[in-house]
């Protein structure tokens, strides 16, 4: 695939649930969900991949809806023209 967007979007990703974690510190989030304080700590930093389940754990701890934890600027539409051609 030609230029691939991915890391990109993950660290868009890892900025957005770093907005909405604001100043609450991991453990309190994770303490509402089935996810490790150091395992939200390295999805917000861009360290790992995660899978959905944990993106949905993460956003059940900080109490929004995963459409508002991915809910980047990212403009899909022009990127996925350009990688059509068109």
């Amino acid at each position: 695939m030609k230029d691939n967007k991915t890391e990109e979007i993950k660290a868009l990703i890892a900025r957005r649930l770093k907005d909405l974690k604001g100043d609450t510190p991991y453990n309190v989030i994770s303490e509402k969900c089935n996810t490790t304080s150091a395992r939200i700590s390295d999805v917000a930093n861009n360290n790992i991949d995660c899978q959905l389940t944990t993106l949905i754990d993460i956003a059940i701890g900080l109490r929004v809806s995963p459409a508002k934890l991915l809910d980047i600027d990212f403009n899909f539409e022009d990127y996925y023209r350009k990688l059509d051609g068109k």
